[in-house]
């Protein structure tokens, strides 16, 4: 056999064998992207093309294990932003203490910032420069903070509240607004859209985890019943239907929100079968309609980033 096939058939062996550990695993890669899975035992995983990097929480407290907070992504796919519970309350309190965690899937620590009764959802801003998190303080009302990274600074908006924990949270573009889901009581929540220097809210829908696309043309999320997946215009207009999970055979919803690819033309989306807990991503083509499975009863995608040259 020649040097050339032995080195194709090694090479081919390779590619199969890095396929079926992540098809075991319950992730998969995209070609030049880096993306982020997560797991209910409060693991993360970041596949790039060249393997996936296993990120486990520094502590281990029940409460981990308890609602789900959506990690996020850098834009440069070389860290992550989680809140998690770090010790137990101070005071004798069941309740435990939650940070903000920064970690690069090169480091073994998490830099962590604050100290919180609680942290939700994050997002990273289009330059990486900040990352926006939901806080619930002593008086059980959750805000909408933002971590400069550069200063260690966290700034914390007054508007709006109730800020959704377990929810979705996306920066527009420009780095000058965010998409956030505002709850109320028993009610639908709302979908809003807040400017973060002014703080002023407008509301654009109702609905559940919106998220911002890379383009600014549009904002998707999930109707209440989650069986629906939505695009609306950041002014309200044009909302149209792109799935419905409700004219499938067998109870779907979609759960952890949806995932845009960086051009802003197809959504991952999370699929979760029955009462779950494991989930089919699948991939929607937003201009064809077209729907591939990318993982079958695998882990939920939180994040999907180029890589960058």
């Amino acid at each position: 056999m020649s040097t050339r096939r032995s080195l194709l058939c090694i090479f081919m062996m390779i590619t199969i064998a890095a396929v079926l550990h992540a098809a075991a695993s319950g992730i998969f890669s995209m070609r030049g992207s880096v993306l982020l899975f997560a797991d209910r035992g409060y693991g993360l995983q970041v596949v790039t093309p060249s393997g996936s990097q296993d990120m486990q929480l520094p502590v281990k407290i029940p409460v981990n294990y308890g609602d789900f907070k959506f990690p996020s992504l850098a834009p440069d796919g070389e860290r992550v932003a989680w809140g998690f519970a770090v010790a137990r309350n101070p005071s004798g309190q069941a309740s435990p203490r939650f940070v903000l965690g920064i970690r690069s899937p090169a480091q073994q620590e998490w830099k962590t910032f604050g100290h919180f009764q609680e942290i939700g959802a994050t997002a990273f801003s289009p330059d990486g420069s900040r990352v926006a998190f939901v806080s619930e303080q002593e008086d059980r009302k959750s805000a909408l903070a933002i971590l400069d990274l550069s200063t260690g600074a966290i700034a914390t908006l007054s508007h709006p509240s109730a800020v959704a924990m377990s929810a979705s949270l996306s920066w527009s573009p420009t780095g000058t607004q965010m998409a956030v889901e505002v709850q109320h009581g028993n009610q639908p929540s709302d979908i809003a859209i807040v400017d973060v220097k002014t703080e002023n809210v407008k509301v654009i829908g109702k609905g559940v985890d919106p998220v911002w696309s890379p383009t600014g043309e549009w904002i998707a999320y999930s109707d209440e019943a989650r069986e629906k997946c939505n695009l609306v215009r950041p002014d309200g207009t044009e909302t149209k239907t792109v799935r419905n999970l409700g004219r499938i055979f067998g109870y779907r919803m979609f759960a952890s929100g949806v995932v845009w690819s960086p051009d802003g033309k197809q959504l991952l989306l999370n699929e979760m079968k029955g009462e779950g807990p494991k989930i089919d991503v699948m991939l929607l083509d937003l201009a064809s309609g077209e729907v591939k499975r990318k993982s079958r009863n695998g882990l939920p995608v939180f994040g999907w980033v180029r890589v960058k040259h």
